[in-house]
């Protein structure tokens, strides 16, 4: 069992550490290289996905709404929280919500549970992402603008996504191999830009980022076995969503709350020390889901 969990965790964090070693030697500038992730290599692996035969969307209906009272529940337990112990929850709750479903999500199910899991963690990434640019941008800022979600890219590939799959059409093999070869792209290159753009954040604040970093997959975990209780999940999508509520807070929070002025730098703690604590947590909540040999 340990040296499975290790074969998972040990190639996503040497892929992370690579980047960032080499983002300290280079100080290297990732802003193109993250929107290129966001605006073309991930949409393109979603829109893939979705035009297979084999993909149908009303099998992920129970995973979707999961994984939505799994965000909309950790916002509402890191509110309270964050009441109860003197922190501001505009800055707390996004972490505790909005979590690293692509970066470290897409590969640690893949790694752990196989290919066929990456179309349901393709499915909870647009959920995150939907929920993150509405509610999280409306928590850091203050203000609500759906047009901004809907004309996100990944977003935008969805759409397409869902009207070439129920129209049942399909693209030439001149275009649909590159596109193929783009989205095969977006995995590494997340890992990697992760360990890149973690060298621009800090340990300050270590107080609010350590008790983020045990925070974030205890109540992620301990929702999603409330939530499969009630909502009936193969076992396949329980894996995923029970890996989904052990992952740590996105890099996208960071960015954000720099963004609107919404105390950057503790939410930076929150990001650095959440994803190295992931190392153990993650190893941790896989315990929960790989078979016991």
């Amino acid at each position: 069992m340990l040296s499975q969990i290790f074969n998972i965790i040990a190639p996503m964090f040497l892929i992370v550490a690579v980047g960032y070693v080499y983002g300290v030697r280079t100080q290297l500038e990732m802003r193109i290289t993250n929107q290129l992730i966001m605006s073309v290599f991930v949409p393109a692996l979603i829109f893939h996905v979705m035009i297979q035969d084999s993909f149908m969307p009303q099998q992920y209906l129970g995973l979707i709404l999961a994984g939505t009272l799994l965000m909309l529940g950790s916002g509402v337990v890191a509110f309270f929280f964050a009441k109860l112990i003197g922190f501001n929850p505009r800055s707390f709750m996004p972490p505790a919500m909005f979590s690293n479903w692509a970066n470290l999500g897409l590969p640690l199910y893949i790694f752990a549970l196989g290919s066929a899991a990456l179309d349901g963690g393709l499915m909870l990434v647009i959920v995150g992402n939907i929920l993150c640019f509405s509610i999280g941008a409306y928590l850091y800022s203050g203000k609500f603008n759906i047009l901004e979600v809907l004309k996100t890219p990944i977003i935008v590939s969805v759409i397409l996504g869902l009207i070439f799959n129920f129209a049942h059409l399909g693209l030439p093999h001149f275009i649909a191999v590159p596109l193929d070869m783009m989205g095969q792209v977006a995995i590494p290159l997340m890992l990697f830009s992760l360990g890149v753009r973690l060298t621009s954040v800090n340990f300050n604040d270590m107080k609010i980022g350590l008790i983020m970093a045990i925070f974030c997959p205890v109540i992620g975990v301990a929702l999603a076995f409330l939530i499969v209780q009630v909502i009936p999940l193969n076992p396949l999508h329980r894996d995923i969503l029970i890996l989904f509520g052990a992952l740590p807070p996105a890099v996208m929070n960071y960015m954000l709350a720099e963004q609107y002025d919404c105390e950057p730098d503790q939410v930076a703690s929150m990001v650095l020390i959440g994803n190295l604590a992931s190392v153990f947590t993650l190893s941790l909540a896989l315990l929960l889901v790989l078979p016991k040999t």
